[in-house]
């Protein structure tokens, strides 16, 4: 056996797909494990099955089921991830999982709600974290891209930290390149700690570490609405439309008869700002993260060359301090024949 995994804590990585993903899986996913480079003691594909909402129904070149399906079982014939795991919408899981991590008294006003108003995860994120091996998680959205130093890992020094500090909830890579004057603009409101990170009261759901046991003390996280629910829903069916219809006037809002929950971000942000705890990101910049917030047709054509460049930790002036992707610089440095590839 492998000495380094005998060393390293058990991490469990899981990433997020959906059909949303195909486009640029099948570049993202192995670069962010290969840029990790960490003995996961398991490498899983949480598949979310459940029909396009929101905003997701417009994603640029949203994939069929079948492609994929096809696509992580080609990350798992090349050995990049172990394995595919489907989001279990089970009722009786549901229930359970939402009492625990958001309470008994706000869990049944949830049960309908397993995704926000744009359609992204809120039951999967839990879903996941409940369902790994590990009580160090690691999650990835699968977009998410990933600089780190030849020599360096971010894992272990998270979670050294996550062990000395206990009001750490979660813990993930500086964002964003690091600026060569030393600017931090990736984010508002944060303090550093000598102890090697910035604090924040904003989680941020699209990579970060947790010990499953700590992370569970966040319960019961906030219940939020985008939109409440409307008392239109307790009339029977056929009435529900036209009286819906005069009290959304009344009540100058909008949205669906049974609501819609506001973000996993904003409600466990919500509570951090409640309580001791805190997100970290590492101050180290030997490690950091991009998100790119448009999956356009020109950010998919880009993304290899992308991907080659943030490996090697080179990036545009422009994108320095700053978390989302800024396409403009770095096709200006694409196409720059001095670059190396």
């Amino acid at each position: 056996m492998n000495s380094n995994k005998l060393i390293k804590p058990p991490v469990s990585l899981w990433i997020l797909v959906a059909r949303t993903d195909v486009p640029y899986m099948l570049q993202t996913i192995p670069h962010l494990v290969r840029s990790c480079n960490y003995p996961f003691i398991e490498r899983v594909l949480a598949m979310d099955t459940a029909p396009l909402m929101g905003d997701k129904r417009y994603r640029y070149d949203t994939g069929s089921q079948e492609e994929l399906d096809q696509a992580c079982q080609t990350l798992i014939n090349e050995g990049i991830m172990d394995r595919v795991a489907k989001i279990d919408y089970d009722p009786k899981l549901i229930k359970t999982i939402y009492e625990k991590y958001f309470g008994l008294e706000q869990a049944p006003k949830m049960l309908h709600h397993t995704h926000n108003w744009k359609g992204s995860t809120v039951y999967a994120s839990l879903y996941c974290i409940e369902a790994a091996k590990s009580d160090y998680y690691l999650h990835f959205d699968a977009d998410m891209l990933l600089h780190q130093e030849p020599g360096f890992d971010w894992i272990t020094e998270a979670i050294k930290l996550m062990n000395s500090v206990p009001n750490i909830a979660t813990i993930r890579p500086f964002c964003g390149p690091p600026h060569p004057e030393g600017k931090v603009i990736h984010a508002p409101n944060f303090y550093k700690d000598n102890r090697g990170f910035y604090g924040h009261k904003f989680f941020s759901m699209r990579a970060y570490l947790v010990d499953r046991k700590r992370f569970a003390l966040l319960s019961p996280i906030p219940l939020m609405w985008k939109y409440p629910p409307l008392w239109s829903r307790y009339l029977p069916q056929p009435l529900q439309f036209l009286a819906a219809k005069v009290e959304r006037k009344l009540r100058k809002t909008k949205g669906l008869v049974k609501g819609a929950i506001e973000s996993f971000e904003p409600m466990t942000s919500k509570k951090l700002s409640e309580t001791n705890f805190v997100r970290a990101n590492l101050s180290s910049t030997q490690a950091w993260t991009i998100h790119p917030p448009k999956h356009t047709a020109e950010f998919i054509e880009a993304l290899p060359q992308l991907i080659k460049l943030i490996e090697q930790g080179k990036y545009p002036l422009e994108q320095a301090g700053y978390y989302d992707l800024v396409l403009e610089p770095w096709q200006e440095l694409l196409d720059n024949n001095s670059v190396s590839l």
